[in-house]
């Protein structure tokens, strides 16, 4: 939506985590941008971002132009799931774990809509993707908040009890409160976001923060993307 937009823009430019913004190449631990410079390894990455906006919450096309509502959401994290840390200073993304996702993308066809606290930084998280051979364009939008006016502490304990919420947000405000009308989705987080017993605990795959999305995890979150719509129940 338009003032998420603008929120996640104020986050860009206030956060105290952008200044770590030129470093974020330094975190991808596959080697691909082959710089032998960090700074100019950085700056090649901005300078070829894609620049396309955030598509609009309401949106009824999924990534590849079809019906939204006929192609599973992944709901995304990163710390824990994508490397194997719980809180990072920037972004940090592992081969191997990039790797397992890519295979559930290409199991499911499913498109991802970020989660996690760097969800602001959609299109940049969604060119690393693609840089790192998993189809970054299937990136397609964010759950609703502000991450990245809190410190990670926060946002950590703040997850727990409001990740369900933004989700359920992002459904209805796509897709309307009709939930037999929405489209399959999975969760998947290092922190226990879903608890055990919801109606959205066969959707929900926890990862660990030392471990990451590891290929039991990887083998779950495609089970769970398959789920059909008519078993999404009230949260």
């Amino acid at each position: 939506s338009q003032g998420d937009t603008r929120s996640c823009s104020r986050a860009q430019t206030t956060s105290k985590h952008v200044t770590a913004m030129p470093a974020f190449a330094l975190a991808l631990n596959s080697g691909t941008f082959g710089a032998s410079s960090p700074t100019r390894a950085a700056t090649r990455v901005r300078s070829r971002a894609p620049a396309r906006g955030p598509r609009p919450m309401g949106s009824l096309k999924s990534s590849g132009g079809e019906d939204a509502r006929s192609v599973p959401i992944l709901f995304l994290d990163i710390d824990g799931v994508l490397n194997r840390t719980a809180t990072a200073p920037q972004i940090n993304l592992e081969q191997d774990k990039v790797d397992r996702l890519k295979g559930v993308l290409e199991t499911s066809g499913a498109d991802i809509v970020l989660t996690t606290y760097w969800r602001c930084f959609e299109d940049y998280i969604g060119y690393v993707l693609m840089r790192m051979g998993a189809p970054g364009d299937r990136v397609v939008g964010r759950t609703p908040g502000e991450p990245h006016l809190m410190d990670s502490v926060k946002h950590d304990d703040n997850v727990k009890y409001a990740r369900i919420m933004e989700i359920e947000t992002y459904l209805t405000h796509r897709f309307g409160e009709d939930r037999s009308r929405w489209p399959k989705f999975a969760v998947v987080d290092d922190k226990q976001v879903v608890p055990a017993g919801h109606n959205w605990s066969d959707r929900f795959v926890k990862t660990e923060p030392g471990v990451g999305l590891n290929e039991e995890r990887a083998g779950a979150l495609a089970t769970a993307l398959n789920l059909e719509p008519a078993e999404v129940a009230a949260a």
